[in-house]
């Protein structure tokens, strides 16, 4: 074993051993690697921040979407307006038009009943079109 640790290469394996252009030529390779791998890595982490803001914005949509009202404030919140301010115009329209004797004085103009009828029917269609097809079907796919 000393032996062959202290023995002298032959001119084989001198003639075979990589000369300073060849080194100089695989340094160059190895830097070349290096920058490639630089570039995926700068590409990964882009991508892999695009894909936290999705995540992100997909927890905000199913915090939005949820069922329970404190977990979904502004969808809740939307409807019940919604709910209330059809139920106050209804109970207007009809007791305008209802000709009870205590109710007699209660009488609402053309125009107003328009008004009333009109803003109902933007509150429904507007509420219900922005909660409906902007958070569950515009935001998602």
């Amino acid at each position: 074993m000393n032996d062959e640790n202290n023995r002298k290469p032959t001119v084989e394996e001198i003639d075979k051993a990589p000369f300073p252009d060849d080194l100089t030529a695989n340094k160059t390779n190895l830097l070349e690697i290096i920058r490639q791998k630089d570039d995926q890595i700068t590409e990964l982490q882009g991508t892999i921040q695009g894909l936290k803001s999705k995540k992100e914005a997909a927890d905000e949509l199913n915090r939005l979407i949820a069922p329970y009202a404190n977990i979904a404030p502004y969808a809740n919140k939307a409807f019940v307006y919604m709910c209330v301010y059809s139920c106050a115009v209804g109970l207007m329209t009809f007791l305008s038009g209802a000709d009870f004797w205590w109710l007699s004085g209660f009488k609402l103009e053309t125009s107003v009943l328009e008004f009333l009828v009109g803003s109902t029917a933007v509150t429904v269609l507007g509420l219900v079109g922005m909660v409906l097809t902007g958070i569950f079907v515009g935001a998602r796919k």
